[in-house]
């Protein structure tokens, strides 16, 4: 069987059609060229491709990104021992928190807060972005592979409440906190 077939409509017109395992299929393939002609794209004629503009300069990524192991370039990790209720900065610049490694052996719960702050928190008084709970005696840990931003910077501190105005220390010595950020 024949490519094309004729339209029943005007003597000589064609309907494009390509014949696969005998039945006519519509042929619609993109094709370029100037009016008049045609040329079927395929690896020996590609689709022509061209920037209206060039992409801006910088850093930009494009396409696909594989992380490979690496010995620089990857996570800070901001580590306490004994975290309570005088606040630290992790860091005083805009970063994300890509993960946490909480424990507790306390023998009651705690609460780690994470404040969208450049400078040290004032834990009671300063409104926490993130209330995290340690149950007593557990360790807590999670990843966000895309981080959360902090778009001032990133405080820490522990409470032995949830509330935002708790000023209650949890047990001396109890909290041993890793973030991980950039």
């Amino acid at each position: 069987m024949s490519d094309n077939i004729p339209l029943p409509e005007g003597a000589g017109t064609l309907l494009a059609t390509d014949e696969i395992l005998g039945v006519h299929v519509l042929r619609a393939k993109v094709q370029t060229g100037a009016d008049g002609s045609a040329v079927d794209v395929s690896n020996a004629d590609p689709l022509p491709v061209s920037l209206v503009q060039p992409l801006p300069a910088g850093t930009n990524t494009v396409g696909a990104v594989n992380v490979k192991p690496a010995t620089s370039g990857g996570l800070s990790v901001y580590r306490h021992t004994g975290l309570s209720t005088t606040g630290q900065v992790v860091k005083s610049s805009p970063g994300q928190v890509f993960g946490w490694h909480l424990a507790n052996w306390g023998s009651s719960e705690a609460f780690v807060k994470l404040y969208n702050t450049s400078a040290a928190p004032t834990v009671g008084t300063t409104q926490p972005a993130l209330t995290l709970m340690v149950p007593a005696g557990q360790v807590v840990s999670a990843e966000h592979t895309n981080g959360i931003a902090f778009t001032n910077g990133i405080g820490i501190g522990a409470t032995a409440a949830a509330s935002d105005n708790n000023t209650s220390a949890p047990g001396l010595n109890t909290m041993i906190v890793n973030v991980f950020y950039k």
